[in-house]
């Protein structure tokens, strides 16, 4: 791992989104790294995402952190993450293993499943 890495995190309130942003927060202040952490929220429920991060920002500035934050209206938070990883050069996505949409995922395939098959950097898949 590197100096000033670029860690993308994927939050949607669940308790295996919290744990990934507790671990990239970790890596993070081992290598100065600087953490984005996108919410994807469909239609109607920017207030949820709005709360998720206020939470997420309130926890990034305790801990100190060097961080932002994107909340993108979408259906398909894998192909956000990926996108946006690639895009910014992220070195590194970091996500639960299990989130919110377990019956979306059983059609779909997991968010976590569908961004190690397809990201082009690292992925860190957080199970507790």
């Amino acid at each position: 791992m590197k100096e000033n890495m670029k860690i993308l995190v994927g939050v949607d309130g669940s308790d295996y989104s919290t744990w990934a942003l507790m671990e990239a927060i970790s890596i993070a202040k081992k290598f100065s790294g600087h953490i984005k952490v996108i919410t994807v929220y469909r239609r109607g429920n920017k207030d949820e995402a709005t709360k998720i991060q206020m939470k997420v920002k309130h926890l990034l500035e305790e801990e100190n952190i060097d961080s932002s934050l994107s909340a993108i209206l979408g259906s398909n938070p894998s192909r956000a993450l990926v996108d946006t990883a690639e895009h910014e050069k992220f070195d590194l996505i970091v996500v639960g293993s299990r989130g919110l949409g377990r019956a979306a995922a059983f059609l779909l395939g997991s968010v976590s499943k569908n961004i190690v098959s397809k990201a082009s950097c690292d992925v860190l898949v957080v199970k507790k």
